[in-house]
């Protein structure tokens, strides 16, 4: 179904206390319906712990940012605003499960979050609130039909179309991540693998270590890899390439069923440019065989490093404005 962002009995927020959880860190920013960002704390993740443990350190953290932003003499929150790795129903306000948190199953985390700080709460998955930042703040309107690619933790889509998300009963919609890859063309016959498995953030570093195992130091992460890449070191560059290749070559259906007006490259690959758009962008017209004209506008994200603060800040501000 497609979500109407309109609703009624909306409180005003001037200020907001935003949260972005992703699979690596949980983010926590202090910050205006404008964008601008005053105080920002962040911790690592805690994976394989249940949903009470990172609720309880999302809690300790932001009294830690409100004493920060109380010395300052800045005001309280007047709402919670969250992003968030996994399966967010917006019907029924539950995180039904989230592969990068094998413990968390049916949380009700709307409603938690509101009993711990007495605030209005406003949640969207990452995907979805990357491309609500967008609307926000980057170049699109909020009347075109675009699509938006996160791609950290895993590969997942956001459509917005005639003035509304789409999602899916459960919050399962947008997960194109789990397409079955070709294991012969890839060269690794005997393994199952998943287009996160290569074109993910961590996916990348997979793929790098496939292709180059001895390049690549035991503790690098997909920052190492991104980092390469833009020092242009030839092995990332390749790693880089052969990814955005089979991503735009495993969407053309996306594109043919949609017809988007934008197409846009989110969080993390964003920050490459044209060493992720340029292989992705051919893989994409010669795998759906539509001409420049045909083709929706493929750009990345002009966020830049922002985009984690922005999206935290985003399901509240576009919920404020309705």
């Amino acid at each position: 179904m497609f979500r109407d962002q309109k609703s009624s009995s909306r409180p005003s927020g001037n200020y907001i206390l935003g949260v972005n959880i992703d699979y690596d860190r949980v983010l926590l920013v202090y910050g205006s319906p404008t964008g601008t960002i005053s105080e920002k704390l962040s911790f690592p993740s805690p994976r394989q712990e249940g949903f009470q443990t990172i609720l309880s350190e999302i809690s300790s953290y932001a009294d830690r940012l409100l004493m920060i932003t109380q010395a300052q003499r800045l005001p309280l929150p007047d709402v919670i605003s969250v992003s968030v790795c996994g399966n967010y129903d917006t019907q029924t306000n539950v995180l039904t499960s989230a592969a990068d948190f094998p413990l968390w199953k049916s949380e009700a985390l709307r409603s938690q979050l509101g009993l711990r700080f007495n605030l209005p709460v406003y949640v969207e998955s990452k995907a979805n609130a990357g491309l609500l930042a967008e609307i926000l703040f980057g170049s699109i309107s909020d009347q075109d039909q675009s699509i938006y690619v996160s791609f950290q933790p895993r590969i997942r889509v956001a459509i917005f179309s005639n003035g509304k998300l789409y999602s899916s009963a459960g919050g399962l919609s947008g997960a194109i991540g789990n397409l079955h890859l070709d294991e012969a063309q890839l060269g690794v016959e005997g393994q199952t693998l998943y287009l996160n498995d290569v074109a993910s953030a961590a996916g990348l570093l997979k793929l790098a270590r496939l292709r180059h195992p001895n390049h690549w130091d035991d503790d690098a992460t997909p920052d190492d890899i991104l980092n390469c890449v833009l020092s242009e070191d030839p092995y990332g560059l390749e790693v880089v390439a052969e990814a955005a290749k089979i991503f735009g070559q495993q969407i053309q259906t996306l594109i043919h069923v949609l017809r988007p007006t934008n197409f846009i490259v989110g969080y993390p690959f964003n920050l490459l440019g044209d060493y992720w758009l340029q292989p992705m962008t051919e893989a994409i017209a010669i795998s759906t065989g539509l001409s420049t004209a045909q083709l929706p506008k493929i750009f990345t994200s002009d966020l830049g490093i922002r985009q984690p603060e922005l999206e935290a800040l985003a399901p509240s501000i576009i919920a404020l404005r309705a």
